[in-house]
């Protein structure tokens, strides 16, 4: 029964736990003319000071009790909604926290199939940490509910995204692709794939930036996943592996479905028919009939054709073998395009020329698989070193804070992989505290083996004692010269080049 009067919905407020009754009825009270209070000024007035949101009382004037609250998380109103799952905007209830919480849809919850894949999958999510994937912190119960917390991403899926604009400049999709394959590299190294890439599980923030979400979900994140021996995949995926003879977990698939995403950014199209319809989806008629790129707009660059055929290509050992190299390419690409590369696709260009430009991209960049700890206050050292290590291919971490750099290696022991494969510490902003967390570090029996670089400021050197510099340790001067850091790190972390480099 709907509520009739003010002091009914207030009554079902409180049941709710969304208010408390003191405060009910306060407002109550300053919504009452003549001694009662109308209903609709108290609906307005609850909305109005936000006290509750629209989804909210809705809820609570349908009668429904149950739903507002998974553990210390408060819904405040669904984002979306999938076959499996609802995902909705919540609300730490101690510390105001806001980010996104997926649950389970009800009718799943007796499922032990469903129930241990969705939590298997979030658990090995949970450890995800990168800019370009939107993390999981929690995976927990509620009233037999299963749910994860996630952040909340403000900004809108790529999906509307691309149907708003029609279609995306070239530069600001190959952005877009390089933020993904950064971000499917980064979960390879950690042995997951997605199996579900696709424009709709593709967060852009209010920056632009481009995060995957539901990475590794694929098998719980709609009716149309196949789970073949634990290992999930979108039916797409099943009709592609069909016609190229893959593997059902072969991580080119991944590598595909990104091309096809670049594919309808550039054009406006979708590369693949569209459709619900299972046997159509598999047809390998849908895969080999691929409309060239260039038929819906011949003036794309060449460049970025050749990126995308070499994405999409059915031929296993001619596609573009891993999200790493997908990151390299997208960004060599991108960068030729700004510098002015935008020559028309020419299909006459011959196959060696191709292999050329291919290979081009596929050189090893210098810090690649690198990450380097950089321990200094100065900001104008930090943008420095980041920008040129970042050019070479390093993986920079910054921070301001000594104790903080060291906390990574509080539980390091020697015989483990280390959390750094470098540390530089600076002393320009820190002084004698970068000096000291440099000599703490290097003295310490659990990191004296870490490749380390200090970089030192002329009124310092005099404390530099000799004890503190080995083999695994290398000293620069103030001014710096940069191509001495790139050096001593190419020696420390026995990094080989080309010569001339």
């Amino acid at each position: 029964m709907s509520a009739q009067t003010a002091d009914q919905l207030a009554h079902r407020i409180y049941e709710c736990r969304l208010m408390e009754l003191d405060e009910l009825r306060k407002i109550i009270g300053e919504c009452a003319v003549d001694g009662e209070a109308d209903l609709e000024v108290f609906k307005d007035s609850l909305l109005r000071h936000e006290h509750l949101t629209n989804w909210q009382l809705q809820r609570v004037l349908e009668g429904h009790i149950t739903g507002y609250f998974y553990g210390n998380w408060k819904v405040l109103y669904l984002i979306g909604a999938g076959t499996f799952a609802r995902v909705y905007r919540s609300v730490h209830i101690k510390t105001g926290d806001v980010k996104a919480t997926k649950v389970l849809r009800s009718r799943y919850s007796e499922d032990e199939s469903m129930r241990d894949q969705f939590l298997r999958e979030a658990t090995m999510v949970m450890k995800l940490r990168h800019p370009n994937i939107v993390p999981i912190q929690e995976v927990e119960t509620e009233r037999g509910r299963l749910y994860m917390v996630m952040d909340f991403v403000e900004g809108q899926n790529l999906r509307d995204y691309v149907r708003a604009h029609k279609k995306l400049s070239p530069i600001r999709s190959l952005k877009i692709i390089s933020d993904l394959a950064a971000g499917m590299a980064y979960a390879a190294d950690l042995g997951i794939g997605h199996r579900d890439m696709k424009l709709s599980n593709v967060l852009l923030s209010a920056t632009g930036q481009a995060k995957i979400v539901d990475f590794g979900l694929a098998t719980v994140s709609g009716s149309d996943q196949e789970n073949v021996g634990g290992s999930g995949r979108s039916i797409d995926y099943v009709g592609l592996e069909r016609v190229t003879g893959a593997k059902k977990d072969d991580p080119r698939s991944d590598i595909f479905f990104l091309g096809c995403m670049l594919y309808h950014m550039v054009s406006g199209e979708p590369a693949l028919e569209e459709t619900t319809e299972r046997m159509r989806r598999i047809a390998a008629q849908r895969y080999l009939n691929v409309v060239p790129i260039t038929n819906h707009d011949p003036e794309l660059p060449h460049r970025l054709v050749v990126f995308i055929n070499r994405l999409m290509d059915l031929k296993l050992e001619n596609r573009v073998q891993t999200a790493k190299e997908a990151h390299r390419e997208a960004e060599t690409v991108m960068a030729q395009l700004i510098a002015g590369d935008t020559a028309k696709y020419d299909a006459q260009l011959t196959d060696q020329d191709a292999e050329s430009f291919a290979k081009s991209v596929e050189v090893k960049v210098e810090g690649e698989d690198k990450t380097i700890l950089l321990i200094e206050s100065n900001l104008k050292l930090q943008d420095t070193l980041r920008s040129k290590l970042k050019d070479l291919g390093y993986r920079v971490l910054i921070t301001a804070d000594p104790d903080r750099g060291l906390e990574r290696f509080e539980d390091y022991e020697p015989e483990e992989d280390p959390p750094v494969d470098c540390v530089i510490f600076g002393t320009v902003g820190l002084g004698r505290s970068g000096l000291k967390a440099y000599r703490d570090f290097v003295m310490a029996e659990n990191t004296k083996n870490i490749p380390v670089l200090l970089i030192i400021v002329d009124q310092l050197e005099k404390f530099v004692k000799p004890e503190w510099l080995g083999e695994k340790q290398m000293a620069f001067k103030m001014p710096l010269k940069f191509r001495h850091v790139q050096r001593g790190l190419r020696k420390l972390l026995a990094i080989e080049v080309a010569e001339g480099k």
